[in-house]
């Protein structure tokens, strides 16, 4: 059926309309009745034919885009045949018609039929028709060139061809019909960054988002995806370039909302891609302003942690890996929050793989916080290994201790669950022992034979776990368990020979001798290679309970037994019993306090043929302690030469000789410097040093020399500092020293720091003597008063920055000056001659006038000694003072030399305070009552050198005394005492 002229005419008025709003039925029907429209020979219809004609290509064109459409993107396979047909349906119809064309619309067909050829990946075809437009441009409107020069600045650039391009998109952009320059200035952005112009790039992209309408559809509506994709390819710009907190706000205000927070995500993980970690961590940080999911916080949080492990920010790594992982905590079991543990476990692994052979302190805390947070058995088993290489072997236990917690309920391990269980049963037995920790060897001992009892080492575990009754001093338990041990036949043989012989040994430490027969005895048939030496050991038991009886006397009894052993005849006794006499002979002398009779056995002692190294040390050191009982320190000196001390004890040897050499007045230096070579103590170190610098004939080198173990005490730094200033006077030194804050805080800091201030206080008083008012012409009285004045404010100065400091005696010593030259100031402004030219009634106005001006400096005076008096009373009933007079009884004490001259200054302000008595002559009767009781204590240690309670009182007074190697020898005396177990009262 033909379709009526009107009809006709009316489809074609309205196709621009309908277009947009037609679906893939009415387009089939439109396309059937224009096809029988176009094939009618009326002359009527021939007035539309070529305009029905070009619909018709439209409408072909337009159904190939609606099918390609169809089921949600699905068109294109479903529909391909259809699809192309109707594609090279309407690139034929145009071909046919283009020519009869209005020239006005030859353009868009071209660029129609160029359009569809690149769809149907024919671009061979569509550049044919590009060039051809270029080539007889004049023929086209400028709309139309615009858009082949950015085809062809496309096409050049998808080739690699960045110049071409960059050519046709400039040709583009100068076109003012261009229907397209914000792409057009997107398109040169791209082509800039290409060649490596991405600061450039930057620049135009970002000046393209500055101006919306460049960023407009077709019907002026904001195109929403041209500006989201042109801001993500900004933030791909920018990670090129230097990044600034400018750049990216700018990036935040040119996104749309929807994507400004995923443009700064992309932004901050191009940068990290880019190895850009500090820039990336900025804009991590920014991003987290953002109100985000809980997927993208546990992406941000671990990307940050992530560059901060690349950066080696270790402290902040610490800090972030402990907010990633309380975040993922907090996530819960959600896929995002179990893809985000992982991500931070990979962050913490690769960590641990940089750090394989050295591990950090900071991975060791990360690791902890990560495996208490989540059960992982593996992160806990290789954190024990690091935690093992550090030799932070509690940490290393306590990771053992979770990968035991979480596969101990796995029923069906793996190898490697298998292999790892028993690693860190095994392990924490291993870092148990080496951190020396009883608790946790019991612990660990323990479970490995109630996790793993039939396990490869279960016998070695139990034989350790004897073994730990026996370091614990356990006897009785050690002994039962290994003699268990030892009559288990399923032990291996070496194991239950050493199990035998510390059941002995365990015997033999309890002392109980019926239990030592019993079992020697009963050993001795189980074990052939052993049974000649414990038939020994059960002969000496027998003999041995009668030497026990001896050894369990009362004390009212170890006389009697000592008597009872020196009968005896030594040469009947086999030469190991004879000497087990000789040593009990000098036990009981110890105890009986009989150092004569403790003397003449260690002798004997010593004079033993073949006598073991360590029993000769042991009579050598009873011998030393006897003559530091009787205070002969030389003695005591050549018996301590002989003893070779083991290289555990090398400090202790050499600090106590020190300690002797000072006490029997001899040079200690080499003693000393012995003592630091060998010595990790930091305390005893600074004390050592200390007394090195005040033998040394050169303190000031001396205290260079061992500068850095007396700084680990404040108190013997200031004092040997101070020791060297007094010998060398070298200002420099001490105001080098004076930096130290602990120094300005100790009492030799300040009185060396006082020192100076004296000297400045003494050049003040020099100056203001200088300008001593006296009567002169008016200009130079005027001049040397405004002087004065400008030095009582000096002076005022002083005294409130000693206020302020607190400082109480240059407090004192500044109000006392103050008080003193305010009123000599009166004194002396007084004093001055009356002008003779003046009448009498003249005179009296005068003299008022002076007393007048008087009045403020005798006010002030009056004032700041009241301030002074009331300093004083507190300092008197506080005792104050009382370690500078300390120096009243020890004289050649470091700092004793600075402290007579701020006595001296302190002295001369109590005086002009009105004090009735010297604040010193107290504090000397102090100090002298001390020394007092300090010397008759030591004569009555001397008479009683047992009396623990005695050398104690004595020790707290020679400590206060200052004299260090006599406190050094009572505490090691005390000590000895303590640990020989003997003291008395």
């Amino acid at each position: 059926m033909k379709t009526p002229l009107s009809l006709l005419f009316m489809l074609v008025l309205s196709q621009k309309v309908l277009a947009a709003k037609l679906d893939l039925a009415t387009h089939d029907s439109l396309i059937q009745k224009l096809e029988s429209a176009v094939d009618t020979e009326s002359s009527d219809a021939m007035l539309l034919q070529h305009n029905m004609t070009y619909r018709l290509a439209d409408l072909y064109a337009e159904r190939a885009r609606l099918l390609s459409m169809d089921q949600q993107g699905k068109g294109d396979k479903i529909h391909a045949v259809q699809i192309r047909a109707d594609r090279k349906k309407s690139i034929s119809i145009l071909n046919k018609v283009l020519t009869a064309l209005p020239k006005s619309d030859q353009g868009p067909a071209l660029m129609q039929m160029a359009h569809l050829h690149i769809l149907m990946n024919n671009s061979d075809a569509a550049l044919k028709i590009f060039r051809q437009i270029e080539k007889s441009s004049a023929n086209y409107d400028n709309r139309t060139i615009a858009l082949v020069y950015i085809q062809l600045g496309d096409y050049s650039f998808v080739n690699g061809n960045f110049s071409d391009a960059e050519t046709y998109f400039i040709k583009a952009s100068r076109i003012k019909e261009n229907p397209r320059p914000g792409y057009t200035q997107f398109r040169a952005a791209w082509v800039n960054y290409n060649q490596g112009e991405t600061v450039l790039a930057e620049k135009q992209l970002t000046q393209l988002l500055r101006r919306p309408e460049l960023l407009a559809a077709k019907d002026g509506t904001p195109d929403t995806s041209f500006q989201e994709e042109a801001t993500h390819d900004l933030a791909l710009f920018m990670a090129k370039n230097d990044i600034t907190q400018t750049s990216i706000q700018t990036l935040s205000d040119v996104s749309p909302e929807p994507t400004r927070k995923k443009n700064l995500i992309f932004l901050a993980s191009e940068l990290d891609r880019t190895a850009k970690k500090v820039s990336a961590l900025k804009v991590w940080k920014i991003v987290g302003t953002f109100e985000i999911t809980m997927e993208d916080k546990l992406d941000r949080q671990i990307q940050i942690t992530r560059i901060e492990y690349d950066l080696g920010h270790r402290s902040a790594l610490i800090l972030e890996a402990d907010r990633s992982i309380l975040l993922v905590q907090q996530c819960g079991d959600q896929p995002e929050c179990t893809v985000a543990r992982q991500n931070l476990r990979r962050v913490i692994t690769d960590w641990a793989k940089a750090e394989e052979r050295i591990p950090t302190p900071e991975l060791i805390v990360v690791f902890q916080k990560f495996t208490t947070a989540f059960a992982d058995y593996e992160m806990s088993y290789w954190a024990a290994q690091a935690a093992f290489k550090r030799k932070q072997y509690k940490e290393a236990y306590q990771f053992h201790i979770q990968t035991i917690s979480f596969l101990k309920s796995v029923r069906d391990k793996n190898a490697v669950q298998q292999k790892m269980f028993e690693g860190s049963l095994l392990g924490a037995i291993e870092v148990a022992e080496l951190a020396n920790d009883i608790d946790l060897r019991f612990f660990a001992y323990n479970q490995y034979l109630d996790l793993n009892a039939k396990g490869p080492k279960n016998h070695e575990v139990k034989y350790q776990l004897a073994h730990l009754q026996y370091e614990k001093n356990d006897y009785v338990k050690a002994s039962i368990q290994f003699r268990i041990l030892a009559l288990d036949k399923d032990m291996p043989q070496s194991l239950r020979e050493k199990s035998a012989d510390l059941c002995l040994d365990s015997d033999v430490l309890i002392k109980n001798e019926a239990i030592i027969e019993s079992h020697s005895f009963e050993l001795s048939k189980l074990f052939p290679s052993k049974k000649s030496e414990y038939l020994a050991i059960y002969r000496k038991s027998i003999l041995n309970q009668s030497v026990r009886i001896l050894n369990e006397l009362v004390a009212a009894g170890y006389e009697k037994e000592l008597d009872k052993l020196n009968g005896l005849q030594l040469n009947q006794f086999p030469s190991d019993q004879a000497k087990l006499v000789l040593k009990n002979k000098m036990e009981l002398a110890y105890r009986l306090r009989n150092i004569d009779a403790l003397a003449k056995h260690a002798n004997e002692l010593l004079s033993v043929k073949k006598l073991p190294e360590f029993e000769r040390q042991m009579a050598r050191h009873h011998l030393v302690w006897i003559a530091e009982l009787k205070m002969n320190f030389k003695l005591a000196i050549k018996m301590l030469a002989q003893i070779e001390p083991p290289a555990a004890q090398q400090a202790d040897y050499h600090l106590k000789m020190a300690t002797l050499k000072e006490l029997a007045q001899e040079n200690p230096t080499k003693a000393y410097e012995n003592f630091l070579a060998t010595s990790r103590n930091a305390s005893k170190n600074a004390f050592a040093a200390h007394q090195i610098v005040l033998f040394a004939k050169k303190p000031l080198k001396a205290f260079k020399n061992f500068e850095s173990a007396l700084r680990r005490n404040p108190d013997l730094y200031a004092s040997a500092g101070v020791f060297v200033f007094e010998n060398t006077k070298d200002e420099d030194f001490a105001k080098q020293i004076l930096r130290s804050k602990a120094m300005r805080n100790s009492l030799n800091g300040q009185l060396l720091a006082h020192t100076f201030a004296f000297q400045s206080l003494a050049e003040l008083n020099k100056e203001i003597r200088k300008n001593k008012l006296v009567a002169k012409p008016d200009s130079v009285l005027k001049r040397r008063l405004l002087a004065r004045e400008q030095m009582l404010k000096q002076l005022d100065k002083l005294a409130n920055k000693a206020i302020a400091q607190k400082d109480t005696t240059l407090q004192l010593v500044y109000l006392s000056r103050v008080a003193e030259e305010n009123t000599q100031l009166a004194s002396e402004i007084t004093a001055l001659l009356v002008p003779s030219n003046l009448k009498p009634t003249e005179v009296v106005q005068y003299r008022k006038q002076i007393s007048e001006m008087v009045l403020p400096y005798l006010t002030k005076s009056q004032a700041v000694m009241s301030k002074n008096q009331d300093i004083w009373k507190q300092a008197v009933a506080q005792d104050t003072f009382l370690e500078l007079s300390e120096c009243s009884v020890q004289k050649a004490r470091p700092g004793c030399q600075l402290a007579a001259t701020e006595i001296t200054y302190l002295k001369a302000s109590a005086r002009a305070a009105g004090l009735a008595t010297d604040p010193f002559e107290k504090l000397s009767e102090q100090q002298q009552k001390t020394l007092s009781e300090a010397e008759s204590l030591r004569k009555k240690i001397q008479a009683n050198p047992f009396n623990i309670s005695d050398l104690a009182k004595l020790k707290i007074l020679q400590s206060s005394l200052g004299r260090g190697p006599m406190v050094a020898y009572l505490d090691s005396r005390l000590t000895e005492m303590q640990k020989r177990g003997k003291s008395g009262n």
